[in-house]
């Protein structure tokens, strides 16, 4: 008879389903401080700061894609081409990059003849160059970076960039490439 079961455990070791399932619920509701969820929504700096990445990210990628080329990839190339060439940790620790993120995006751009690296075939002692193919790449999009720069500024606005500049430099992230 259902209808007159208790909620105590059952001789074969559980409470009854329906209601232990209600009493979690009611358990998950009251985790919670009343406006917690609102509060994190709307003033979380993290989620504003990926909010904000995500937007900025999408204008550059946008603007280099006739180019072949996302945003990320450029940082990699410039980075190591302001170096000249760089072990994959330094280009790590340079970017703040997670190492399968990077040798994902150096395999697809040694694919592409923009990276070379000795030895060719990679590993952990590898140093990394653009190839002239990766310079002429950077000098092509060019205008497009330009323009994609143009429209961020735009977007955030004088005194937006400005404070991007100033937390860089308290962070101690101030030119990303030196």
């Amino acid at each position: 008879m259902r209808g007159t079961e208790d909620a105590t455990p059952r001789a074969t070791g559980g409470l009854d389903s329906g209601r232990s399932r209600i009493y979690n619920l009611a358990m998950k509701r009251g985790v919670t401080k009343p406006g917690l969820i609102d509060r994190i929504a709307s003033d979380c700096i993290a989620v504003r700061v990926r909010l904000i990445n995500r937007v900025v990210t999408a204008i550059y990628d946008e603007a280099l894609r006739p180019h072949g080329l996302r945003v990320s990839q450029g940082n990699i190339l410039v980075a190591v081409a302001r170096k000249g060439e760089a072990r994959p940790g330094d280009v790590c620790r340079l970017l703040r990059l997670e190492k399968s993120t990077l040798s994902r995006d150096v395999e697809v751009m040694k694919g592409k003849g923009w990276l070379e690296s000795d030895p060719p075939a990679g590993g952990r002692n590898q140093v990394l160059r653009v190839t002239p193919a990766g310079l002429d790449l950077l000098a092509r999009s060019q205008p497009a970076w330009e323009s994609a720069q143009a429209e961020a500024q735009r977007l955030i606005g004088d005194p937006g960039v400005d404070a991007l500049r100033q937390v860089a430099m308290k962070l101690g992230l101030g030119k990303t490439a030196d």
